[in-house]
């Protein structure tokens, strides 16, 4: 069966998945081929699935999911916020971004959305400190736990799915691959 199947249905889980894509976690070469394995293993599939299945940019993606998200009946999803902090982790574990970008980065989003568990000032003072040591590999180990120990919940659940998008991005890129 095909990963999360199950939940395509699930309002809060479709507004991760935007939120994972929002933040650029993932992209279409990881939901690709995982909306074609849900078209062709499901007998109804939610049109956002069906719409995403084709779209690259991922604005469009996200606009098309949470249209879905936000549509009747209406839930209370509460927030991403924390999770777009994961996504952002895990970003940096990848090496995609830098600790100061991750620590901006963050910093930024909780301000602006003012959601989340932990107040900006959390990331930007660990970004000011950091700038202060000369970005040393030390204090960026401390800091790393740090995040790590405040979001760890959110950064396991969504550790996991992305595991799960990341085999579908490495199967996408082995097939289109010029080799």
């Amino acid at each position: 069966m095909t990963p999360f199947a199950s939940n395509v249905a699930d309002k809060r889980f479709a507004f991760l998945i935007s939120t994972m894509i929002d933040s650029r976690l993932i992209w279409y070469k990881h939901y690709y081929l995982w909306a074609d394995d849900l078209i062709a293993s499901l007998p109804s599939v939610p049109q956002w699935v069906l719409q995403i299945a084709t779209i690259k940019y991922y604005p469009d993606a996200v606009a098309e999911i949470n249209r879905f998200v936000h549509s009747e009946p209406f839930e209370q999803l509460g927030n991403t916020d924390d999770e777009r902090v994961a996504c952002l982790f895990l970003q940096h574990r990848m090496g995609a971004l830098s600790w100061a970008t991750f620590l901006d980065a963050a910093g930024r989003f909780i301000d602006a959305s003012g959601g989340g568990h932990i107040d900006c000032e959390f990331f930007f003072c660990m970004l000011n400190d950091i700038e202060d040591a000369n970005y040393g590999s030390e204090l960026e180990s401390q800091q790393v736990q740090r995040v790590y120990a405040e979001f760890a919940s959110e950064i396991e659940s969504v550790g996991a799915i992305f595991s799960v998008f990341h085999d579908y991005f490495r199967r996408y890129v082995s097939a289109n691959s010029d080799a």
